[in-house]
């Protein structure tokens, strides 16, 4: 359960901070954003991201052995 409530946290927080960014740059360049494919995007790196450092830091914990 945790884990799925990680998860879940790190798809909200990339998809805010995606599409702040896609704002942010849809400003600086004078361009018109998708912001469904930025919101995609950053949801899916951030579940990456936050799985890849679970799976690697579960590994390293010297207790669980």
């Amino acid at each position: 359960m945790k884990l799925l409530e990680a998860n879940i946290g790190a798809g909200v927080i990339a998809l805010i901070l995606g599409e702040i960014l896609a704002y942010i740059d849809s400003q600086l360049e004078t361009m018109t954003p998708d912001y469904l494919l930025t919101g995609i995007l950053a949801v899916v790196f951030g579940l990456v991201a936050a799985n890849c450092v679970y799976f690697i830091t579960r590994k390293a914990d010297p207790s669980k052995n």
